[in-house]
């Protein structure tokens, strides 16, 4: 089709006429969706970003192919031009001075968008709307300002995605144009797209390499951590699962930095950790940790080992509760000094006082408060230091600043065979930064006390056993609809929180079995699968309290909600909600 044709059929678009029927069908599409983005033929007005990434990726990997591109083209009047996802121009390479000053006329210059919507049809614009190579010449741009150009634009796709990254284009003037023009555009779309293919690889491959090395030279637990992403050797997956867990949290925040090494507590024992950040640049691949044991964790010595059963009214059969139990039995039975972590509401301090109450019913017990701003601490350590025989309880040991610290190691300067220690850390691990780190040597056991996460079969006994607790004479249980929610909560709180559940769904049914709609909404809430913003979480409580309400008659729910029942289910899918209502 002659270029006097396609103005000619331009000019009865624009007057709101059919075109011939010979416009090529993507060009016809493009002019109709510039017509509805209400771009105006007759003036041209693009909107220009100075904040926009130039140095990112995209740009990094295309950068060789444009100076390729640049010196093949030098002193010809082509440009080649790279632009984001968007439309909006990130480099611009121009092999002859009069072209360079025609297309800073048409605003063709980095930070400017040459979207569809913006610049009608056009080499950038089109081929980002078509996703697939496009070739322009003259009369077939929309705009009265772009009709002296051709330019052939294609698509650079992610290589793994295949979601387009962005555009490399060519331009010439419309009386050079070219059909080779596509497949040069093609050709260097193509190579970008190799380029980024090695750079994906590239981070995932370093970290690869830095964890195999690492293996290699080291026996010790070993992971590679990016994102969600671990590696672990057979030695890291033998570590207790609140370790993998912590480490995995404190690789976030090492990734982005440089190489170094820190000393913690971890369950196993005291440890010291080193770690090697991956990066390229400004960005960050993931980092490699290795873990060596400064002091093991006691294991008991010689004799034979406690009885696998956890302690009188202490529920639970998990592995990792009962090496708890048993640890404490047998720190407690020989007054060695021990030191408990793990998380708030655990239940570190009941395993302590039942350890006391089985293997040292005779002795004082004394709770020493460590946190600042405990009301006497120094009143109840000097009670404790009254008793060599008694048994002391650091509690919040983790919180001790640097004045308390000083007073506990003066305190405990003159040794009592008999007088058991406790530390008690409120964390799963414990980081030298902080100033109890420097207490470490007062004690010869680490017991780690497992997460309620990480022992949900423990769930029905502990339950059972908390309901006798809070309402003893009484008959009490849960329906199955309320444990299966149970069994289904994140228990970040662990015991503590599960009792305080318990508690409140009490007092709304003080006898018999408690229901689904008996336990707090925001607990109901917090079974989703996801975390949820302030007005989800609020739509979620009106829900669950509906279906509640209706006994789990969906129809009925979604006309109170005044949503339809395929949103309603698509709310329930979105928050988790899946038996709140319903009869088991």
């Amino acid at each position: 089709m002659d270029s006097n044709h396609v103005e000619r059929a331009r000019e009865k678009f624009l007057q709101g006429d059919s075109p011939d029927a010979t416009v090529r069908t993507h060009i016809l599409a493009s002019w109709r969706r510039s017509v509805t983005a209400g771009v105006p033929a007759d003036r041209f007005d693009i909107p220009y970003d100075p904040d926009l990434d130039f140095d990112g990726s995209l740009a990094a990997c295309a950068q060789p192919v444009l100076d390729r591109l640049q010196d093949q083209l030098s002193g010809m009047a082509v440009s080649v031009v790279l632009t984001d996802a968007n439309g909006r121009l990130l480099d611009r390479r121009v092999g002859e001075s009069h072209l360079r000053d025609k297309l800073d006329q048409i605003w063709f210059a980095p930070g400017f968008s040459y979207a569809e919507r913006h610049a009608g049809t056009n080499g950038v614009g089109t081929t980002l709307e078509s996703g697939a190579s496009t070739l322009v010449v003259g009369a077939e741009h929309f705009t009265d300002r772009l009709r002296p150009f051709a330019c052939a634009g294609s698509p650079i796709h992610h290589p793994l995605t295949h979601r387009v990254e962005g555009i490399l284009d060519i331009t010439c003037l419309a009386e050079e144009a070219s059909q080779l023009m596509r497949v040069l555009a093609s050709q260097a779309a193509q190579s970008i797209e190799r380029l980024l293919l090695e750079r994906v690889y590239a981070g995932p491959t370093a970290l690869l390499n830095e964890f195999q090395m690492t293996c290699a030279r080291s026996a010790n637990p070993v992971l590679a951590v990016s994102g969600d992403f671990i590696m672990s050797n057979s030695a890291a997956t033998r570590l207790p699962a609140i370790d993998r867990e912590h480490l995995q949290q404190l690789a976030t925040g090492l990734a982005g930095g440089a190489r170094g090494e820190t000393r913690l507590l971890l369950s196993a024992g005291e440890s010291r950790l080193h770690y090697v950040p991956v990066q390229s640049g400004r960005r960050s691949f993931g980092v490699v940790l290795e873990v060596s044991y400064l002091k093991l964790k006691w294991t008991g010595g010689a004799g034979a080992a406690a009885p696998a059963h956890p302690f009188p009214g202490l529920a639970g059969a998990d592995a990792a509760w009962l090496d708890a139990c048993g640890a404490l039995r047998r720190a407690a039975a020989r007054s060695m000094p021990a030191l408990v972590l793990g998380e708030p509401g655990a239940g570190k301090y009941a395993l302590v006082r039942a350890a006391h109450r089985e293997q040292r019913p005779h002795q004082r017990f004394t709770v020493v408060d460590c946190a600042p701003e405990a009301a006497a601490p120094w009143d109840a350590l000097q009670t404790a230091l009254a008793d060599a025989d008694g048994t002391v309880v650091l509690r919040h040991l983790d919180r001790a600043d640097r004045a308390v610290v000083t007073a506990i190691r003066a305190a405990f300067a003159q040794p009592a065979p008999s007088r058991w220690l406790v530390g008690m850390v409120a964390a799963a691990t414990m980081e030298e930064s902080i100033p109890p780190y420097d207490l470490l040597d007062l004690f010869d056991a680490a017991i780690a006390v497992p997460p309620l996460r990480h022992r949900t079969g423990d769930l029905p006994p502990l339950v059972e056993a908390l309901l006798r607790k809070l309402a003893p004479g009484r008959r009490v249980g849960c329906s199955a609809e309320a444990a299966r929610l149970i069994a289904g909560g994140h228990w970040p709180g662990n015991v503590a929180e599960l009792e305080s559940v318990l508690r409140a769904a009490l007092k709304r049914r003080p006898v018999g079995d408690i229901e689904a709609g008996d336990l707090p909404l925001s607990f109901v809430s917090a079974t989703s699968r996801r975390r949820l913003s302030r007005l989800e979480a609020a739509e979620c409580d009106l829900i669950v309290k509906t279906l509640w309400e209706t006994k789990g008659n969906r129809v009925r729910a979604a006309a109170i909600l005044g949503i339809s029942r395929a949103t309603l289910y698509r709310r329930m899918s979105a928050f988790g909600i899946e038996f709140v209502g319903q009869r088991p």
